[in-house]
C-alpha cells in the first residue's frame, strides 16, 4: 500500500505539500510510533521523519504552489499533486498491484492506480500517518526558507496561516510572491509588496 497526504491547505501562503509513503511489509517498532502528524511535537515529527526515509520502500512528495492553488483551485491542485506523488512512490516500490491510499474523502481523478479515499486515513494507515508526517515536515522547513526570503511576515511562526500576526503583516507589507492572491485576505490586502 501506499499511503498519501498533504499539509498546508489552509494557509494563506506557501505551497501544499503532498507525501507519499509505502512501508515496509513488517515495520520496526519506531515506524509503528507514528502518528497523524496533527497530533506529534515538532520534534517528534522530526525524529520520526528521519526515520521513515530510513526505513520506508517508497517515499515520494510533490507541490502545488499557490501560483497553481490561484488557477486550478485548491482542491484540484491538491488532487493533482496527490496523484504525482503517488505515481512516483508506485514507480520506486516495483510492486504490482499497488493500493493507494488517499487521506480524505475525494480520490484522485482519472488516476490509473487502484485507490481508496479514506476520511481520516492518518488515524487509521500507518503508511498514510507516515505520509502526513513526512509532508508536514517538508512543508514546514519549505516555511521557514521563505521566511528567510519574505522576511517580515512570520512565515516561521506561523506557517503561512491566518493568524492575527499573518493578516496584521500581510495588511502592513502586501502580499509576497508566497501568497495565494485567491484567498480572500490576500486579495483584500491589495498589491504585492
Amino acid at each position: 500500500m501506499i499511503g498519501v497526504d498533504e499539509a498546508g491547505r489552509g494557509p494563506l501562503a506557501g505551497p501544499v505539500v503532498v507525501a507519499a509513503v509505502s512501508l515496509p511489509m513488517q515495520p520496526g517498532a519506531e515506524l509503528m510510533s507514528v502518528r497523524d502528524s496533527k497530533r506529534m511535537t515538532p520534534k517528534s515529527r522530526e525524529r520520526l521523519f528521519g526515520v521513515i526515509r530510513s526505513q520506508a520502500a517508497a517515499v515520494s512528495v510533490a507541490w502545488a504552489h499557490p501560483c497553481v492553488i490561484d488557477r486550478d483551485n485548491i482542491l484540484r491542485a491538491t488532487l493533482e499533486a496527490m496523484g504525482r506523488a503517488a505515481r512516483r512512490a508506485a514507480r520506486r516500490t516495483l510492486l504490482n498491484p499497488v493500493l493507494v491510499l488517499i487521506d480524505g474523502p475525494c480520490p484522485v481523478p482519472s488516476f490509473e492506480l487502484p485507490q481508496r479515499a479514506v476520511v481520516g486515513g492518518d488515524a487509521q494507515s500507518l503508511c498514510v500517518a507516515a505520509a502526513s508526517v513526512v509532508a508536514k515536515v517538508v512543508r514546514d522547513r519549505w516555511m521557514a526558507r521563505l521566511d528567510r526570503r519574505f522576511p517580515g511576515y512570520g512565515f516561521v511562526r506561523h506557517k503561512g496561516y491566518g493568524t492575527q500576526a499573518h493578516v496584521s503583516a500581510l495588511t502592513r507589507l502586501g502580499p509576497c510572491r508566497a501568497h495565494r492572491r485567491s484567498y480572500g485576505p490576500v486579495a483584500a490586502a491589495g498589491v504585492a509588496g
